[in-house]
């Protein structure tokens, strides 16, 4: 290995190791990264040999209080720390208040957890010396997740100068052929002088300044101070710290270290220990610290033997049984596995051989990505291992409340895997309550479960169904949503009502948000009572003058018991609104003049405001097609009056001609049976259509198109009948011919052909 470091044997190298990794010194480092199975193994090592007498670890000097949970024996691994910080006074980003989250996984072969359990094992104190959560967020000014040095590792020039050089194919099958595969078999030195000599040459490739924007110098500082502190007081301290500071550290010895403290208010921090995952802890899902394949991994760590991936490709052949894997695509496999290993140079067969031949003999015909072979080998390598925290561990009132009425709803809540349900919420008085608490963590954003289908009398969809169906999946962006809400309350219902208060605060004066907040928490069960609430709703009645606004909160109120009264007040005043209204987006002025009509379809006052609309001089043509429409459908105007009205669009001036789809859109949202049964205007419609040059009829035709997508296919039919008569022709002759499926397949590759190098060039996002 070090023939393919830059003169690996340089003075200054070998001088700094020396001072690093010197087990007759008073400080001893030694670097790691984080979840690597082999640093796991010599820092193992090295706690034997060296016989520490404090144990500093690289992590969030706050959370230190949280060891003895980490290391409890009802620990089990993957957790995580969870640090929070709220920018109540706005030091952050000015003017926008945010919550600011990260998180510290570890899993049973991190190092650093390694580290813990192993002074617990032999009554070694043990603490983070790292920067916290806040003051990190202050010198960087990132509010992103921090991702733990793992940009140094995989990012750098000669990262990738090296995967080339030895003819891997990324990072991390070079990482995995030159330390993780090696790394059992190398003594502790031979093993800590190899990865700090590939994290000196790293190193170099940034700039004071990168660094220091990085935040890396001020948490060097803080580490460097912390190590000192602990020098003076202990004979023998080990520091266990990303291999990228090691330098940095070393440099800092005997120096003056200074950093200005941040003003950021540990009031207002939190830190708590968590469940984690290996679906969250897989780089493949997001985590940049990450490595690929937990569940591998961990194999490998359990099982020490060299032959782990054979034995694990055994694993997947046997869950593809079904699948017409034999014995004979076992004993390729595993052939391959060993065959591979040899000719790329590496001591045993790792991630890379298996997955090349488990998709080389596994995959029978065309190689896609949704082959069940790769996907199940996916799921292998991923897992689906959930931690768990001991008894004692403290978490709030809140997560306790969540757990109990999880359980008492038989909720698997440690899977991660995807469940859904079915609630019949109309005759099952446990799928009531089940579909209350769905909703009520819906309504706090908590991210546990997703409605699929079901009845939304706030969104006023699919409010004929009977039944609800839910996915609800476990993760820990669960638990780190319930700690941040918890001080809203210490149970779900608290917390709700109290972030009800809270956004009907923030939504004053503004009658439809209010009336919309209300309605969602209505149905989650959040509240009963109705009146506590009026004297909010009359207030923002009374100040709000929108229209759609107004429009909203009649409508939203009307799905609520006891609130008629200020709902009829706000249909009042909707219509009063209306019947003044100037300007506007068209479509929504329609939409919400359904809505009133379907709160009270013949009341005299809503046809005394449509009338008067019509009088006026100036008119929207979707609003007025919206309007005649009503009209029509409570007697007040005939077909007759339709087709005058039509005709005048359809035979005007071309202005004129331009704006009868819009009429005709507004219409057929208000009056969609017109359509049907009259020829006249379908007639009409087809003339204009004729008329039009090929300019004019290029702008219309996505209004057209609009127009006719919303019609079903049984009321297609019914046209297509209308307009074979008027071109005195057959039905089947004005259908539209459909796509063959061999064209529309070959049409959806070409397109994903282009999106693809479109992508490749920067010119598509790839979503």
């Amino acid at each position: 290995m070090a023939g393919i470091f830059r003169s690996a044997q340089t003075a200054e190298v070998s001088s700094l190791f020396q001072k690093a990794y010197d087990l007759s010194r008073n400080v001893v480092y030694v670097p790691i990264r984080h979840h690597s199975l082999a640093c796991s193994f010599h820092v193992q090592k090295t706690i034997e040999h060296y016989k520490p007498d404090i144990i500093l670890i690289e992590g969030p000097a706050d959370c230190s209080p949280l060891i003895p949970h980490i290391v409890s024996e009802g620990s089990v691994a993957p957790i995580c720390l969870y640090c929070s910080y709220d920018d109540k006074s706005d030091v952050l980003e000015k003017g926008d208040y945010g919550k600011y989250r990260a998180y510290y996984p570890f899993l049973d072969y991190s190092p650093e957890l390694v580290a813990l359990r192993e002074g617990a094992a032999r009554n070694i104190p043990a603490a983070f010396i790292d920067l916290p959560y806040k003051d990190y967020l202050f010198v960087t000014r990132k509010t992103e997740q921090v991702n733990r040095n793992e940009q140094y590792f995989r990012y750098s020039q000669y990262v990738r100068m090296l995967s080339e050089r030895t003819g891997c194919r990324s990072f991390h099958e070079f990482w995995e052929k030159y330390f993780e595969l090696q790394g059992f078999e190398m003594t502790s030195e031979e093993f800590i002088r190899q990865l700090f000599d590939y994290c000196y040459y790293i190193r170099t490739d940034y700039t004071e300044k990168m660094l220091e924007e990085d935040g890396c110098a001020a948490r060097e500082i803080h580490m460097a101070k912390e190590i000192e502190k602990a020098s003076k007081m202990y004979r023998k301290v080990l520091v266990i710290t990303g291999g990228f500071h090691v330098k940095g550290l070393l440099e800092l010895e005997g120096k003056k270290k200074t950093h200005s403290k941040g003003p950021l208010s540990a009031a207002y921090s939190n830190t708590y220990l968590m469940p984690y995952s290996f679906s969250e802890s897989d780089q493949a899902s997001g985590y940049e610290s990450g490595m690929p394949a937990p569940a591998f991994y961990q194999y490998i760590w359990e099982n020490r033997n060299g032959m782990a991936a054979e034995q694990f490709m055994l694993k997947v052949a046997r869950q593809l049984k079904k699948e017409g894997i034999s014995m004979a695509d076992e004993i390729e496999a595993a052939r391959m596995i060993r065959e591979l290993a040899r000719l790329r140079g590496k001591m045993q067969p790792g991630l890379y051989e298996l997955m090349d031949s488990v998709q080389s003999t596994f995959v029978k015909g065309e190689l896609s990505s949704s082959d069940k072979s790769l996907a199940q080998l996916h799921i292998s390598l991923q897992g689906t291992k959930r931690g768990k925290l001991p008894a004692e561990a403290d978490v709030p009132p809140l997560v306790h409340d969540f757990r109990a009425l999880a359980r008492s709803f038989r909720l698997p809540v440690r899977s991660t895997v995807p469940h859904e349900m079915i609630l019949d919420i109309y005759k099952k008085e446990r799928n009531q309550r089940l579909s209350q608490f769905f909703h009520r963590l819906a309504f706090l954003e908590i991210p546990f479960c997703e409605k699929l289908r079901g009845p939304n009398f706030a969104r006023k969809q699919n409010i004929h169904l009977m039944r609800e169906a839910w996915r609800y999946r476990f993760s820990a962006q669960v638990e780190s949503a319930l700690i941040d809400l918890s001080v809203y309350g210490g149970t779900l219902e608290e917390a709700a009502q109290e972030m009800l208060r809270t956004k009907l605060q923030k939504a004053k004066g503004h009658a439809g948000e209010i009336a919309l907040l209300l309605t969602e928490a209505y149905w989650s069960g959040v509240f009963s009572d109705f009146s506590v609430y009026e004297p909010l709703v009359d207030e923002a009645i009374q100040k709000d003058g929108g229209f759609v606004s107004m429009t909203d909160c009649a409508y939203y109120l009307s799905q609520m018991e006891k609130a008629d009264y200020q709902a009829e007040h706000a249909r009042h005043k909707a219509l009063s609104l209306f019947s003044v209204l100037h300007g506007g987006e068209p479509g929504i002025i329609v939409e919400k003049l359904i809505d009133l009509y379907t709160l009270q379809p013949a009341d005299g006052h809503f046809i005394d405001v449509l009338e008067l609309y019509l009088q006026k001089e100036k008119q929207d043509s979707q609003v007025e097609g919206a309007v005649l429409g009503l009209l029509t459908s409570v007697d007040k105007r005939n077909i007759d009056d339709i087709i005058r009205v039509a005709e005048g669009y359809f035979y005007g001036s071309g202005e004129m001609q331009k704006q009868a789809p819009l009429f005709l859109i507004g219409l057929f949202n208000a009056a969609k049976d017109i359509f049907l049964y009259n020829e006249p205007l379908l007639n009409g419609l087809s003339h204009v259509l004729q008329e039009l040059d090929e300019e004019t009829f290029l702008q219309i035709l996505p209004y057209m198109r609009l127009l006719f997508s919303q019609f079903t296919p049984l009321e297609v039919d019914k046209m297509a009948r209308q307009i074979a008569r008027i071109y005195d022709t057959t039905e089947e002759a004005v259908k539209e011919e459909a796509v063959a499926e061999e064209v529309l397949a070959y049409a959806i590759g070409l397109d994903k052909r282009a999106q693809e190098i479109l992508t490749r060039r920067g010119l598509e996002d790839g979503q």
